[in-house]
């Protein structure tokens, strides 16, 4: 119960974890000679058709960097993430509504402030998310620490955190919208569990 008092963000459900399989699919097929940006356009065209409310959100997030690192990662990463999702999941990905975007945000939001107003804290939201989506939040950040050895001292690190932010919104909010496979029966709430 501890862990529960301590953390805002939700647990992934077991029937919504992106396996390392998939994560390898979509690196495989991004890591085509000639065929990333290809990948890319057509990803995010079908991230705006599919999760319009999610679509709307990363990309505001991302235009408002003015930082041309922190802008091409977080293209590459806002599609990547929606890439993982739809891999692993091509049938079961629930469309995201504004109540569901803000209830990830606000999850993300409360949860590092209830870690950084705790002195004896000693996970980050990120590892939170991390544990949810261990294959997910490997490649975000692998694809981060990339970035910064590629910039080197002219990385904005505030921009790149920002990204960062909203990528991790992005990995709440899908892992939130996947639904269970056909004939699986739901898990007991919480009120009846109380």
């Amino acid at each position: 119960m501890q862990f529960l008092q301590r953390a805002a963000i939700r647990p992934v459900p077991p029937h919504a974890v992106v396996e390392e399989t998939a994560v390898a699919e979509v690196e495989s097929a991004l890591d085509e000679p000639g065929a990333l940006e290809g990948a890319l356009d057509r990803g995010y065209r079908e991230l705006d058709r599919t999760q319009p409310e999610l679509a709307t959100f990363l990309s505001e997030e991302i235009a408002a960097r003015t930082d041309e690192v922190a802008q091409s990662l977080g293209y590459f990463l806002i599609v990547a993430v929606y890439l993982l999702f739809r891999e692993a999941f091509p049938t079961r990905l629930a469309k995201i509504d504004h109540a569901a975007l803000g209830a990830a945000l606000d999850s993300l939001e409360t949860d590092e402030s209830l870690r950084g107003d705790s002195s004896d804290e000693v996970l980050e939201s990120d590892d939170v998310i991390a544990m949810g989506q261990p294959a997910v939040l490997d490649f975000v950040q692998q694809h981060i620490q990339e970035a910064l050895e590629v910039a080197g001292e002219s990385a904005n690190l505030e921009q790149l955190d920002d990204v960062y932010r909203a990528v991790l919104v992005e990995v709440i909010a899908l892992s939130q919208c996947v639904e269970p496979p056909p004939g699986t029966l739901a898990a007991p709430s919480d009120e009846i569990l109380a």
